[in-house]
């Protein structure tokens, strides 16, 4: 069964535009991570302070392999200067049922 995580966070210091174009313009690293699949980056009409990064991946062990030896290189593109909101940073796991 294919394995989805999810992680949620809000940007505090009025970066949205600069974090957009930061993953818009990002260097593709998880692509070439064994057993991904795709990267969806979505962010709310009500609140567009607050980016979701949904991940899919063949299975929960292919996202932990590339999470725990490779999730830093990912964010090497991270504005700098970026403050989130305290506590708004979540990551959720989920089985991926049907598309």
């Amino acid at each position: 069964m294919a394995f989805t995580a999810v992680s949620k966070f809000e940007v505090r210091n009025n970066m949205e535009d600069q974090v957009r174009k930061a993953f818009i313009n990002r260097p593709k690293l998880v692509e070439n991570a064994d057993g991904f699949i795709g990267l969806n980056v979505i962010s709310p009409k009500e609140n567009p302070a607050e980016f979701w990064l949904i991940t899919h991946w063949k299975s929960e062990d292919h996202f932990h392999h590339w999470h725990d030896h490779h999730r830093s290189e990912s964010h090497k593109g991270i504005p700098k200067g970026l403050k989130l909101v305290k506590r708004s940073f979540e990551l959720r796991y989920f089985d991926h049922i049907t598309s």
